[in-house]
């Protein structure tokens, strides 16, 4: 097995630290996966209601998360094929949720909801900065509750921010292709 560079070691030691009942409780909802789905279709129907892109910037939202998904889960999990800190040291590393399946490298959490607010702070960036907000306490309660390291988390923020702004740049390209 590869041992973890320092930082992951030392931020992994500084944030999984369960055991206090409501940061608990918020770190396993930002986890939850039915939470974040309800999250995103609530999301999308604001973003719908409230962009000037209306149903098109809602359908991009939807689009964003999956192709995130789909890149980190069936792409690059596999070929990195990372354990995740829970299996790599269960002795020493929380995980009150389970150690969860599969393996660590990137977070899909975290490149899902990177995608997704890309797309949000285009299609309402006057709220943005809440989803922005979102998508850290995310990336950090996945470190928190022990089911990965934290460059997982930021490399999962990295490649979900390229393909939500890939996404724009293609949905820029079709209006450059319209107007010439």
């Amino acid at each position: 097995m590869h041992t973890p560079p320092p930082i992951d070691l030392d931020l992994l030691a500084f944030f999984n630290r369960p055991g206090t009942p409501w940061l608990d409780g918020v770190m396993e909802a930002a986890s939850n996966r039915w939470v974040l789905i309800a999250a995103a279709v609530l999301c999308g129907i604001y973003i719908w209601r409230k962009s000037p892109h209306g149903l098109f910037a809602a359908v991009l939202f939807g689009v964003a998360i999956g192709a995130a998904d789909l890149i980190s889960v069936r792409l690059v999990k596999p070929q990195v094929e990372r354990v995740r800190p829970c299996k790599a040291d269960p002795k020493h590393v929380a995980f009150p949720i389970g150690c969860g399946a599969g393996q660590s490298f990137p977070s899909s959490h975290a490149s899902d909801t990177a995608a997704a607010a890309a797309v949000f702070a285009w299609a309402v960036p006057k709220v943005s900065p809440v989803f922005i907000a979102l998508t850290i306490v995310v990336g950090i309660s996945r470190v928190y509750l022990g089911v990965h390291w934290p460059t997982d988390v930021l490399a999962g923020w990295a490649l979900g921010a390229a393909v939500g702004v890939g996404l724009l740049l293609l949905n820029r390209l079709r209006y450059a292709a319209v107007r010439s």
